[in-house]
């Protein structure tokens, strides 16, 4: 089992400088009404969204949440009751028989979340089928916000994957806007999101903004070490998450010979030039993007790893991949494409990660990428 403490307390130290940041901003008396949190998947920016509320409602006067005080044991539950927590939500469907049944379903889905993150910080939330943050959560808080409270306390509301205020009409972005035009009093809004490029720039001009780094590769390790990986495995999933904790925590779920020969076939496939290979690949992921997003998305982050790999080996920064085949895979990559533009491959498959909740056509997608790919590898 994973001493959750001793990660709570490095992830703390491991973004030092951010969260001194953050520390100063709760001591000065001068909390701005809404936080923009931002940075790379898996920095643990919620995680420290979660502290930051906890030590705005602390009863300890020194500069650490004590975790002992009765706001900080509620906090640690995720059940105080000066905090909210808003993450995006399956959009609803007409009313049906089985509408009810629906509804409590998602219910018990995003209560099971928290319940998880209450234990594990750096656990993420993540409900199927949720592609939006709904206008009906955000209208909820509205009604909550503006009930009178009392003054002990600080009200906190953490909007997770805050990007996905935008999806559809940006209905949701739009209401959230009326609050942050007229925010209620002793009231502090946290939006978390890993693509700040993706929301209104109304809503960005109304929130101070905290760029959060990524995570040390030492943390990442240390972490996996914790979950019971063996030093050589832990070595190499450091090495291919750069910093990203749920990367991390995916690729640990696999044995390191399946990571590897997963990489080498979607590799060796969307280099080559083989229509066959190209005719399985859009039918595969195609109907997977539908069927299994997760695994879509594990499959395609694997690869966007190996290229930024490839990418840094070329610059000369150590990968974290030496003791393993990957790195002569690297290394004969880039002999073999000198002048490959291996960003904008990389970039390419973000992209088309970006399209599964755009409910775009998906053969298609897949066949411009791999279209795209062969022009930068000879560029």
């Amino acid at each position: 089992m994973v001493n959750k403490t001793i990660i709570k307390l490095d992830l703390l130290s491991a973004q030092n400088s951010t969260w001194a940041r953050l520390v100063r901003v709760t001591k000065s008396e001068n909390v701005g009404s809404a936080y923009l949190f931002s940075g790379p998947p898996g920095a643990g920016k919620e995680c420290l969204a979660i502290k930051f509320a906890q030590l705005m409602n602390c009863s300890n006067t020194n500069d650490q949440v004590c975790n002992i005080c009765p706001s900080c044991v509620r906090f640690k539950q995720l059940q105080h009751e000066k905090l909210k927590i808003i993450v995006p939500l399956p959009a609803p469907k007409k009313k049906t028989k089985d509408s009810g049944s629906k509804t409590a379903f998602v219910l018990d889905e995003y209560v099971q979340g928290v319940s998880k993150k209450a234990k594990d910080l750096l656990y993420k939330i993540r409900i199927p089928k949720a592609n939006r943050i709904l206008i009906q959560s955000i209208r909820e808080l509205r009604r909550s916000l503006y009930l009178k409270h009392d003054s002990i306390g600080k009200n906190i509301v953490l909007i997770f994957d805050a990007h996905l205020l935008s999806s559809g009409q940006a209905e949701a972005a739009n209401a959230l806007l009326k609050i942050l035009e007229e925010p209620p009093e002793n009231t502090t809004l946290v939006l978390v999101t890993d693509h700040k490029e993706l929301m209104l720039q109304t809503i960005l001009s109304r929130c101070q903004k905290i760029d959060i780094p990524c995570l040390p590769n030492d943390f990442i390790f240390e972490w996996l070490i914790d979950n019971n990986l063996d030093i050589k495995d832990a070595k190499f999933v450091a090495g291919l998450s750069r910093g990203n904790i749920h990367q991390a925590r995916s690729l640990s779920c696999h044995p390191v010979e399946e990571i590897i020969n997963l990489i080498r076939s979607l590799v060796q496939t969307v280099i080559s030039q083989n229509s066959d290979k190209w005719r399985m690949f859009t039918q595969t992921y195609g109907k997977l993007a539908g069927q299994n997003p997760a695994e879509f998305k594990y499959h395609f982050s694997l690869m966007t790893l190996w290229f930024w790999g490839a990418y840094q080996l070329r610059k000369g920064v150590d990968v974290g991949l030496k003791e393993t085949s990957i790195q002569s895979d690297l290394m004969s990559f880039n002999e073999s494409f000198p002048h490959a533009d291996l960003m904008a491959i990389s970039l390419c498959l973000e992209d088309t990660l970006f399209s599964i909740p755009q409910n775009l056509y998906m053969p298609l997608i897949l066949t411009n990428l791999l279209l795209d790919i062969q022009k930068y590898l000879r560029e």
